[in-house]
């Protein structure tokens, strides 16, 4: 474990804080859609997780709790007792953490385009070799091979070099780090049956990277948790279909 720290962070809007959390290996920028779209209902808080953008920290190791230890320090830096926590993929790996460490943090929880199942085998083999790889050559190197993956289909060329930038800066380090934590995260199966806070799954049709069916699945065991397709979409729902996943997050929001 590593000392908590205050992220970086962008945000617009005022009332009650919906803090978003990217995915792998992106930054606060994915978000860019929702900053606009749902600031006059939250204070919304797009974050750079730790070693990117505006969050240089030296990649010496860390951890989903260490992701989600600087999660809580934010929240109490933004003033707040209690925020509506919403990330995707490698983000909601963070968000679950974040609530099975301080769910007295927790207003609400949104789980977009990921699981709560831990790695296998073969995957923490996969993990290991990207780690290897783009502590060596850069994230960027993982563009060609995995970009193709994270759509539902073609993306357009403005999309497509949107999610490349990204990519390309986020450093080798940080890249690799970001692996060996998804690698050995713990299987969060077992805490959904403990979320006692208003949950929502939303989930692109089209994911290749994460089926459908398995996020249907968690959010089964989430007791009362409401469940969203995006269609096309696919691992990317917040970029590839924004207006989507914004309708769905409003409705869900304006309960709260």
């Amino acid at each position: 474990m590593t000392s908590p720290v205050t992220i970086g962070y962008v945000e617009a809007g005022s009332g009650p804080v919906l803090l978003l959390v990217h995915g792998f290996p992106l930054d606060h920028s994915m978000w860019s859609e929702q900053l606009s779209a749902l600031s006059d209902l939250r204070r919304v808080v797009a974050v750079d997780l730790r070693g990117r953008g505006k969050s240089p920290a030296e990649p010496n190791g860390w951890t989903m709790d260490d992701y989600a230890d600087d999660l809580a320090a934010t929240i109490d830096e933004l003033g707040v007792d209690k925020a509506d926590v919403a990330g995707m993929s490698m983000g909601g790996y963070v968000v679950l953490a974040l609530w099975r460490r301080y769910p007295e943090k927790v207003r609400s929880l949104i789980l977009i385009d990921t699981k709560a199942s831990a790695d296998s085998d073969e995957a923490k083999e996969g993990r290991d070799k990207t780690a290897a790889l783009v502590r060596e050559k850069g994230a960027s190197e993982l563009v060609e091979g995995l970009l193709p993956k994270l759509f539902g289909g073609p993306p357009d060329e403005e999309l497509s070099q949107k999610v490349k930038a990204m990519f390309e800066a986020t450093p080798g380090g940080t890249a690799a780090a970001d692996a060996l934590a998804m690698k050995d995260r713990p299987d969060s199966t077992v805490n959904l049956a403990t979320i006692t806070v208003p949950a929502l799954v939303i989930h692109g049709e089209q994911d290749a990277l994460m089926p459908i069916d398995d996020a249907k699945g968690m959010a089964g065991l989430i007791p009362g948790a409401k469940f969203v397709s995006v269609p096309g979409a696919g691992h990317m729902s917040p970029i590839e279909n924004p207006k989507a996943v914004n309708h769905a997050l409003r409705v869900f929001l304006m309960d709260r």
